[in-house]
């Protein structure tokens, strides 16, 4: 009989597994190759980033590991009848601490006020403005008058902040008035934009708050504090002493080494303990499984935490370089047909080979949205409406069927492309990341060019590849710098809405508002009517399925599934820390353990058996 793993049930146990003694120091120590460009939260919405803020900065609410919902800074909350105010009381024994654990002052209601006064400040450029203005009653209208008018444009009105729906009614009581109900708004306050920040610190700092310089730029009041930080170097997250809830934060210290070549380094590393996570390629996974000692410490990654959305997308607003065409590319990708040709030539399956080589299939979907993100009365969100047809459609399989559909895109293309004044082949500029812990992305653009241009031919088209820039990879997406590109989105509240974030009138992801198309005029109000439906979530739910069925039926945006899969090398417990499927909740360290020994396969369906069990008893 297999030796089952729990790692939930009971304290005595908890230590059986992991072992290390009260007194002993727990450390994780892993590599990065990509630093941070900036420490703060509240203008960021970048993923390396907000990761590191999670474990620095508490949230009114938080999630355990069973994806259930649980007070955090604030120990209670009520709504109106209305749905409009929501009124949370905060705890008193949370504090602020600076990068020496010491205790500075007491987190209080006006910390929620002053962080969001900064990123409703159109100057200071925050990514997550529109998340706050877009459900805050009075905070579109404030942000506008706080921005820089576009040459010749009169100025939006300046509104005092009392017009603003957040009010610290005393220390310890926060309000929110929403400008219309929002079904998710509790979900929403795991994230960034909703973090507190200490406003005499803020406004002593000024331009230097959150500099990604050292750990002197921030003050904490989350599980960790930043205790070093040298970019390119270290950061080290200490346990913070002083946190309110520090009896359930069992590592001690989290070690991040710089090293460029960490995805290529560290799997050695790994083997010989010098470190407690690795990065594995396909090839090397292949050779562990094969090796019994090597297996012995690895084990399957878990797909039910990854709401991360991948999808290729089109760029309806080129500004690339003039080499790459991008007057004829703006001509094609407003082509259905063109479009579709493309997506009905790639073969997913086996672009997804590069992250799992044993099951491929098992990482992709044909919706935007994951599935198993939110149901209603034990049906999948996936599975309602128009979109139930994609969910079940079987677009997998590269055979004579799927190519000759292809083909008859292209012959239907070429023909209205032609008439529309577009030469051929049509450039299709594809981008990649660069950055060494990209999940082989260089590889994966050299597989969907051979495919595409295997099938389609390059008489019709002409795929050039190029990385984009490693430093700031992102910057080539947000400015239109590409012509197809795999992108991502993870959800930041728990309603089918927040998928439609990037496709959004002003998005920089594939800028489809700009295409003067009126199927996006019709997507649009699609989302509109969604919106709308704020007291019945069962119609609600349906109308955001038919809203991203209609921009997949149309060919805007193509499906790629989860981003992440195969085997993981890590010692850091799978099924102890926090679960929820947006926020930022999966990415902190409180509640985790470091397990004391490598988990294999085997013992990971034990534990993950062990953790469904515990799971359905705790419901």
């Amino acid at each position: 009989m297999k030796k089952l793993i729990s790692l939930l049930l009971c304290a005595v146990m908890l230590l059986g597994i992991f072992g290390a003694a009260a007194e002993d120091k727990v450390t994780y120590t892993t590599l990065y190759s990509s630093e941070v460009t900036t420490l703060n939260y509240l203008i960021t919405s970048t993923t390396n980033e907000f990761a590191i803020a999670a474990n620095l900065i508490d949230t009114l609410v938080e999630y355990d590991m069973y994806g259930r919902m649980q007070p955090s800074l604030a120990t209670a909350w009520e709504n109106s009848e209305d749905g409009l105010t929501w009124t949370f009381t905060l705890r008193q024994d949370a504090n602020w601490v600076d990068g020496n654990d010491e205790v500075v002052a007491p987190v209080t209601a006006n910390d929620f006020v002053a962080a969001a006064k900064y990123i409703l400040n159109a100057q200071n450029a925050s990514s997550t403005a529109d998340i706050l203005y877009g459900v805050i009653e009075g905070a579109e209208a404030y942000y506008m008058g706080t921005a820089t008018p576009e040459e010749g444009a009169e100025p939006a009105p300046a509104m005092d902040w009392d017009t603003v729906g957040i009010k610290a009614l005393d220390d310890y009581t926060l309000q929110y008035t929403l400008s219309h109900p929002v079904p998710y708004f509790l979900s929403m306050l795991t994230y960034v934009n909703f973090m507190p920040v200490y406003e005499p610190f803020l406004l002593e700092k000024g331009e230097g708050f959150g500099l990604a310089t050292g750990n002197d730029t921030l003050l904490y009041c989350g599980s960790y504090y930043l205790s070093q930080f040298k970019p390119q170097e270290i950061r080290v997250l200490s346990k913070n002493e002083k946190n309110w809830d520090v009896g359930n934060v069992h590592i001690d210290e989290i070690v991040a080494k710089y090293n460029k070549e960490a995805a290529t380094v560290s799997a050695e590393l790994y083997l010989r303990g010098e470190v407690d996570s690795a990065s594995l390629s396909n090839e090397l996974t292949a050779d562990w499984l094969a090796d019994e000692e090597k297996a012995a410490k690895i084990h399957p990654v878990r797909y039910d935490t990854d709401y991360y959305s991948y999808f290729y997308t089109f760029n309806f607003d080129p500004q690339f370089d003039a080499i790459y065409e991008p007057d004829n590319w703006k001509i094609a990708v407003n082509n259905e047909n063109f479009r579709w040709s493309v997506i009905a030539a790639f073969d997913r399956i086996k672009a997804k080979t590069l992250l799992d080589a044993e099951n491929p299939d098992k990482m992709l979907y044909n919706t935007i949205t994951p599935p198993f993100f939110c149901e209603i009365d034990g049906v999948d969100y996936v599975n309602m409406g128009d979109l139930a047809a994609w969910t079940e459609a079987d677009c997998d399989v590269m055979n004579d069927d799927t190519i000759a559909t292809a083909l008859a895109f292209k012959e239907a293309a070429v023909q209205e492309l032609t008439e529309a004044g577009a030469t051929f082949p049509i450039k299709i500029l594809l981008l990649y990341n660069p950055n060494a812990s990209a999940n082989n992305s260089d590889q994966e653009a050299q597989i969907v060019e051979q495919q595409l241009e295997g099938v389609l031919g390059t008489d019709y088209i002409d795929v050039v590849i190029e990385a984009g820039p490693s430093t700031s990879y992102l910057t080539a997406r947000r400015t239109g710098m590409y012509g197809m590109m795999n992108c991502n989105w993870g959800p930041d509240y728990a309603d089918p809405e927040t998928f439609t974030d990037p496709f959004t009138a002003g998005n920089k992801y594939n800028f489809i508002d700009k295409s003067g198309n009126p199927q996006v005029e019709e997507y649009y109000a699609l989302v509109d009517a969604a919106k709308a439906i704020t007291n019945d979530i069962p119609a609600r739910y349906e109308a955001f399925a038919k809203a991203e069925a209609y921009l997949i039926e149309h060919a805007f945006v193509m499906p790629f599934g989860h981003g992440s899969g195969g085997y993981t090398a890590s010692l850091l417990d799978p099924f102890s820390g926090p679960m929820a499927p947006f926020g930022i909740s999966t990415d902190r360290y409180k509640g985790q353990f470091k397990l004391e020994s490598y988990m294999d396969t085997d013992a990971y369906y034990d534990a993950y058996d062990a953790y469904m069990e515990a799971r359905d008893k705790a419901e």
